[in-house]
């Protein structure tokens, strides 16, 4: 143990004066800042154990095994073909029926809310929202927004046990963390490439956002919907999302199933 943490420490030193010499030399303020990630794969799934400890304490973890276990086999199908897969994809459904949402942490731990499962109508519309959260994994879009938001520090001292609280902190702010544009974009491109991948029809994903945008609509303003508050317009995510899949053949798509029926039963039946 002493050993690993030693290791532990020496790495993150490195990786933390990289950083910070990246930091000066671009900080001038005619250049974009860099994407800088000081977690290795091995400090990003520690980390993201860590923060899922903290996010289980928080949360109402819904009690239904089986329930549980229908939602991880979808995870292990889309974690088959996923681009990443130095990491374990871990899905957890949180009994909160009035809140439409979805995040993932570092390392692979995910979260669904039942207020966002109850909206999907079938598996492959709830699978394009884990595989969008598997794509902000699979691209480690959690070391670049958490090395800015937290700075090397305090990122040292979590990994290191030394500040228990700043762990909970952080697990709190990554329920509605906010990427970058660009992040969305790329999660999502990622998602519609995994569900064609893993058997589903990625227009799945389109009813879904098509069913995200009515709600957004009937309510009058995003913030209401916490999936869709963290992320780019809901219409400039469905018209790419309509880019994206011009790429797959429509005969072969209409020929997949969207498991409407196993959904209902395991699903939609399950919650109040």
């Amino acid at each position: 143990m002493a050993m690993r943490k030693s290791l532990l420490v020496g790495g993150l030193m490195q990786l933390a004066a990289v950083a910070a010499f990246l930091v000066m030399a671009c900080g001038c303020e005619t250049l974009p800042a860099p994407p800088i990630n000081i977690l290795s794969t091995q400090q990003e799934v520690q980390l993201g154990r860590e923060l899922a400890d903290e996010i289980e304490k928080q949360k109402p973890i819904h009690g239904d095994a089986e329930l549980q276990e229908y939602v991880r086999g979808i995870g292990r199908r889309l974690a088959r073909v996923a681009p990443r897969r130095d990491v374990e994809y871990r899905f957890t459904v949180i009994d909160e029926p009035d809140t439409v949402n979805a995040f993932a942490l570092p390392g692979g731990h995910m979260y669904l809310y039942t207020g966002l499962m109850r909206l999907a109508e079938n598996e492959a519309e709830l699978a394009g929202v884990m595989a969008h959260e598997i794509g902000h994994v699979a691209a480690r879009h959690h070391g670049e927004r958490l090395t800015r938001m937290y700075g090397y520090n305090l990122l040292v001292r979590v990994l290191l046990g030394d500040d228990p609280g700043a762990a909970a902190n952080i697990a709190s702010n990554l329920v509605e963390m906010n990427f970058s544009r660009e992040n969305e974009r790329e999660a999502d491109a990622i998602a519609v490439e995994l569900l064609w991948r893993a058997g589903y029809d990625p227009g799945a994903m389109l009813t879904f956002m098509e069913k995200m945008r009515e709600q957004e609509q009937r309510r009058g303003a995003a913030p209401s919907l916490p999936f869709l508050s963290s992320h780019p317009p809901t219409q400039e995510r469905i018209a790419l999302i309509r880019q994206h899949l011009a790429r797959y053949p429509a005969d072969e798509r209409a020929q997949r199933s969207a498991y409407t029926a196993e959904y209902r039963e395991q699903v939609l039946n399950r919650l109040p």
